[in-house]
């Protein structure tokens, strides 16, 4: 026997209704794409609530660029602050629900940078929107509590910046979360400083006449504190620029922000910038830069100077001048006394300190002047 909730009307009497599992996960599936907001944004993040705009059910993740989908997340949603949330669904009586479900998510949101854009999220998102009847301008105006028409192009760049630095939120659902999923979500979620890892209880209470839907989000509530009492900006030129003390340092900065800016594309991220070279294939991220303000390491391990390339392992169908082109950029730093390797599997680079990309910085303006020329070529 489950538990009970009882409802006093006005004229006193009690409604009892009993808890009832859902009969399927393709019923909780299909309540959560109607309405996202079951997802308690408030405990999401305590002081600055989360909401949703539904970009797909059942979307697909590829094992690499350019593969048919190989797995599909139950959905994908976006907050309003550009963050990618997978969500994957199970019943509390699926023996899936205690482990096999963790490396599920986790193995979807290593593949969803590589497998998605955020124009063909943008792509998902708007044909949603638009078979729910709903224009997509209106959603997201909701989404943002916009005013005045929203700047979809801003928001999905947005997207894109989140996407490269595999800033993802992943939500574990069913109605009912047992003790060790609790556990291991809240471990997961404390090594992940990138990636929110959450799981979301929602039990159903129903009579002959009426239903109560209550959810419950588990684990993460000190970093969604941090992360809502201290909302963080993208960085502009001048903010970046302002956090290098050292007048030779800024000016080497300086250099290299006019070449990307002249020759490439620059992103400004929340705490450092990325440049990519633009081709006919896709933009390639070739260098990110780190002011002394940085703590810690970047995306991938980079930081202060840092230049390679994150694709080619990925794409096995790259187009071989390309190939070519981005392997003679990274070979350069190799036998660079004064650059590091960069110690993760997922990126070929190299790191140059502030004080050494100073003494360099001729060498570095002229590779990182020439690469952009050549790939916006091929």
């Amino acid at each position: 026997m489950g538990e009970h909730i009882f409802v006093q009307g006005r004229e006193g009497q009690l409604d009892s209704l009993e808890e009832e599992r859902f009969s399927s996960e393709e019923e909780l599936q299909t309540l959560l794409a109607t309405r996202p907001e079951l997802l308690e944004g408030e405990q999401v993040n305590p002081g600055a609530p989360r909401r949703w705009i539904v970009v797909a059910r059942e979307q697909g993740i590829a094992q690499a660029a350019g593969e048919g989908d190989w797995w599909a997340v139950d959905h994908l949603l976006v907050d309003q602050d550009a963050i990618p949330t997978l969500v994957e669904v199970k019943r509390g009586a699926n023996p899936e629900i205690r482990r096999t479900v963790v490396g599920q998510i986790l193995e979807y949101a290593a593949h969803a940078g590589l497998s998605w854009s955020a124009d063909g999220m943008r792509r998902a998102f708007e044909d949603t929107a638009r078979a729910g009847d709903r224009s997509p301008q209106e959603v997201l105006g909701e989404l943002l509590q916009s005013d005045s028409e929203p700047d979809a192009d801003a928001f999905w760049q947005k997207v894109a910046t989140n996407l490269d630095a595999v800033r993802l939120r992943l939500l574990i659902v069913a109605d009912d979360i047992p003790a060790p999923l609790k556990q291991i979500a809240e471990f997961l979620d404390t090594q992940m400083p990138n990636v929110e890892v959450r799981t979301v209880e929602i039990k159903r209470y129903r009579n002959h006449s009426m239903q109560i839907l209550v959810p419950r989000v588990f684990g993460g509530s000190s970093k969604g504190s941090q992360t809502a009492s201290v909302p963080k900006q993208r960085l502009t030129r001048e903010v970046f620029l302002d956090e290098f003390p050292d007048k030779a340092a800024r000016e080497a900065a300086i250099r290299l922000l006019d070449i990307a800016e002249d020759k490439g594309v620059v992103n400004w991220g929340q705490t450092s910038v990325v440049i990519k070279a633009q081709c006919s294939w896709r933009p390639f991220s070739i260098a990110w830069l780190h002011s002394p303000a940085k703590e810690g390491l970047g995306w991938y391990g980079t930081r202060d100077f840092t230049f390679g390339e994150a694709v080619t392992e990925y794409y096995p169908d790259l187009d071989a001048n390309l190939r070519t082109a981005l392997g003679q950029w990274t070979e350069q730093f190799r036998t660079d006394s004064f650059a590091e390797a960069v110690a993760t599997k997922n990126i070929t680079a190299w790191s140059i300190g502030h004080d050494e990309a100073v003494k360099h910085i001729d060498l570095l303006a002229e590779r990182l002047a020439h690469v952009l020329t050549k790939l916006s070529s091929l």
